[in-house]
C-alpha cells in the first residue's frame, strides 16, 4: 500500500497525473458522459412539455366518448375549482344522443397530470336525461384532469377533462 502512495504522490508532484489522463482520452470519455447526460435531461424536459402540452390540449378540447362519436359539454362551478371544497362538474350529452346513454353507469376520476399520487373516483349521478352531475372534491392546487367514463352492458368509454384549482 505504501508503495502504491508513493507512486501517487511522485506523479501528482510530477504533472504527470493530467498528461496521463490526457493520453488515456478521461478528458474525451468524460466530456462525451456529460454530452449523454445532458442529452438525456433535454429529452426528459422535452417529454414533460409534451405531457403539458397534451394537457393543455385536452384542456381546450371538447370533451368526446370517441367511441360513439358523442361530444360532451363539461363545465365546472365554480370555475375555477375550489382546493378541497365540493365543486360541481357537470357533464351534458347532446339531445341526440341522450337515449343512447340512458343507462350508463357515469363515474368522474381525478388524477393531477404531474404528481403520482392516484386517483380519486366520484359517482355522476343522472339529473335529467343527457345530464350528469358529480360533486368532486380536489385536494391540491394546480392542474387536475377528470376522466369522465360512461360504462354499460361492459363497455366503459372515457374522455378527459383538465382544469385548474386554486384555494
Amino acid at each position: 500500500m505504501a508503495t502504491v502512495m508513493n507512486t501517487i504522490g511522485k506523479l501528482v508532484t510530477h504533472g504527470k497525473v493530467v498528461r496521463m489522463l490526457r493520453k488515456s482520452g478521461f478528458f474525451r470519455l468524460s466530456s462525451l458522459l456529460l454530452s449523454v447526460l445532458l442529452a438525456l435531461v433535454g429529452c426528459a424536459s422535452a417529454d414533460h412539455a409534451e405531457h403539458a402540452s397534451t394537457a393543455l390540449a385536452q384542456k381546450t378540447d371538447t370533451p368526446m366518448l370517441a367511441e360513439l362519436s358523442i361530444p360532451l359539454q363539461v363545465e365546472l362551478d365554480p370555475a375555477p375549482a375550489k382546493n378541497v371544497k365540493e365543486n360541481t362538474l357537470r357533464i351534458t350529452v347532446p339531445a341526440e344522443h341522450a337515449a343512447k346513454l340512458a343507462k350508463a353507469k357515469v363515474s368522474v376520476s381525478l388524477t393531477m397530470p404531474n404528481m403520482d399520487h392516484g386517483a380519486i373516483v366520484f359517482e355522476a349521478t343522472q339529473e335529467k336525461a343527457g345530464e350528469y352531475v358529480a360533486q368532486i372534491v380536489p385536494t391540491m392546487l394546480g392542474e387536475w384532469l377528470a376522466t369522465i367514463t360512461f360504462e354499460m352492458d361492459g363497455t366503459a368509454m372515457s374522455t378527459a377533462y383538465s382544469f385548474e384549482v386554486e384555494p
